[in-house]
C-alpha cells in the first residue's frame, strides 16, 4: 500500500554474488527500470535503486511522489550469470481521508463532503437518536488526477427534540473513518442573567481543538479557540466570553457570556470540536424574550428621562446664577430694576398735550 503523492518502496531480494547482475523491474508486463551494477543508474527522477545496497542483495525500487496511476502489478527481474529469478509486487495506492465538513443550509438541508479521497469512498448517514429511514442524494466525482469528491444532502427530520446528525465517510482499503456530526438547538437568554451556552464534547474524545464563532446578519466572528493538549486558550471577546477550563478539559466546551445587554449577544453560536478523525459541531440559535427586550428598552427611557431631569436642573441653576452675579444677591434689585424700566416707558410715551413745542417748553 502507497500513499497518494508520498515516496513508496516496492521490495525485492536476491542471494548476492561476484558477478555483476542486470535489476529490472516492469509494471503490467511494460519495461519501466533497468540497472546494470557496473554501470551507472539511469537519470529517472520519477523511481531509482539504492545502488550502495545492491551488492547486499537489495533490488528493492523507490517510486517518487506516488500517484493514482503507479498502483498496478509490479514484476522484479533479476538476471545473474546462471540465475534468473523473478518476484512480483501487487501496489495499491490509497489518498486517505485528511478532511470532512458537515454544514446546514438556509432550505432546511444538511450537506456532507469530503475531496481528494482514492478509491471512492463511502458515506453514511445516520442520527442519535435513531429516527429510522432518512433521505439522502450521494454525487460522486473524479478530478483530472483520479482523486474523488463526494458530496451528500440529507433532508432533515421533522421532529420536535433535537437530533444529532452524524456524516460517515470510510475508506475502502484500510476502512478509515471519519465522522462529522450536527447538533442544532435554540435558547432564550434574559437581561441581567448571565447566558450559558452548552456544549459538550463527544465521549472519549482526546487531544482536541475547541472553537466558538458567532454569526450575525451573515457575518462570521471568532470568539474564542482552545487546544486540549496546552490548556491554552485565544480569546478575541475576553471582556464578554469565556471557558471553564476545568470543564474544559474534561469535554465541557459551555460558553459563558456576561450578564450585561443580552440583546448584543443575539446570534448564532457554533461550537465546534476537532480531533482525530472526528469533527462534531454543535449550532445554538439565541435569542432574548420579548419582556427581556421590553425591560430594556424601558430601562433605557428610564435614564433618558432622569437625564433630561438634570439637563434642566443645570438650566435653572444657571439662570439664577446669572442673576445673582447681576445683582450682587439682592432680589430687591431686580423688582426695582424692572419697576424703573417700567416708568422710563410710560415716560418716553407722554400724551401728546403735554409734550413740548418747537423744542421751546410751551404748552
Amino acid at each position: 500500500m502507497c500513499i497518494y503523492s508520498e515516496d513508496c518502496i516496492l521490495p525485492c531480494s536476491f542471494t548476492p554474488t561476484d558477478d555483476a547482475v542486470v535489476i529490472q523491474w516492469y509494471q503490467q508486463e511494460k519495461l519501466i527500470y533497468s540497472f546494470r551494477q557496473d554501470e551507472e543508474e539511469p537519470d529517472d527522477s520519477s523511481m531509482s535503486l539504492f545502488t550502495d545496497e545492491v551488492s547486499k542483495g537489495n533490488a528493492s525500487l523507490l517510486l517518487k511522489d506516488s500517484s493514482v496511476q503507479s498502483r498496478g502489478r509490479y514484476k522484479c527481474v533479476i538476471n545473474a550469470t546462471n540465475a534468473v529469478k523473478e518476484s512480483f509486487v501487487i501496489l495499491k495506492v490509497e489518498a486517505p481521508i485528511s478532511r470532512i465538513s458537515i454544514e446546514a443550509s438556509a432550505t432546511g438541508q444538511l450537506q456532507c463532503s469530503s475531496h481528494g479521497l482514492y478509491p471512492s469512498p463511502l458515506l453514511t448517514w445516520s442520527t442519535d437518536p435513531s429516527t429510522g429511514n432518512l433521505q439522502s442524494r450521494t454525487r460522486m466525482s473524479a478530478d483530472s488526477n483520479g482523486l474523488y469528491s463526494v458530496e451528500s444532502t440529507l433532508q432533515k427530520v421533522n421532529k420536535s427534540s433535537p437530533i444529532t446528525y452524524i456524516c460517515t465517510v470510510t475508506s475502502k482499503y484500510s476502512s478509515q473513518s471519519w465522522k462529522a456530526s450536527l447538533l442544532q438547538t435554540e435558547m432564550v437568554g434574559k437581561n441581567g442573567q448571565e447566558l450559558v451556552i452548552p456544549c459538550m464534547a463527544p465521549k472519549n474524545l482526546k487531544n482536541f481543538t475547541l472553537t466558538w464563532t458567532f454569526t450575525k446578519k451573515n457575518k462570521n466572528k471568532d470568539i474564542l479557540t482552545y487546544h486540549s493538549q496546552t490548556h491554552k486558550v485565544m480569546n478575541q471577546w475576553e471582556e464578554e466570553a469565556e471557558l471553564d477550563l476545568d470543564k474544559a478539559q474534561s469535554g465541557d466546551g459551555s460558553l459563558y457570556l456576561d450578564d450585561n445587554e443580552v440583546s448584543r449577544h443575539a446570534g448564532k453560536y457554533t461550537c465546534t470540536f476537532s480531533g482525530p478523525r472526528v469533527t462534531y459541531i454543535v449550532q445554538t440559535s439565541v435569542t432574548v424574550s420579548a419582556s427581556s427586550a421590553a425591560a430594556q428598552k424601558e430601562q433605557s427611557n428610564s435614564k433618558l428621562w432622569v437625564l433630561a431631569v438634570v439637563v434642566a436642573a443645570l438650566a435653572v441653576l444657571g439662570v439664577l446664577y446669572y442673576l445673582y452675579r447681576k445683582y450682587g444677591g439682592n432680589p430687591k434689585a431686580s423688582e426695582e430694576d424692572t419697576e424703573m424700566q417700567a416708568v422710563k416707558g410710560k415716560t418716553e410715551e407722554l400724551p401728546a398735550e403735554i409734550r413740548p413745542l418747537n423744542g421751546k417748553g410751551d404748552s
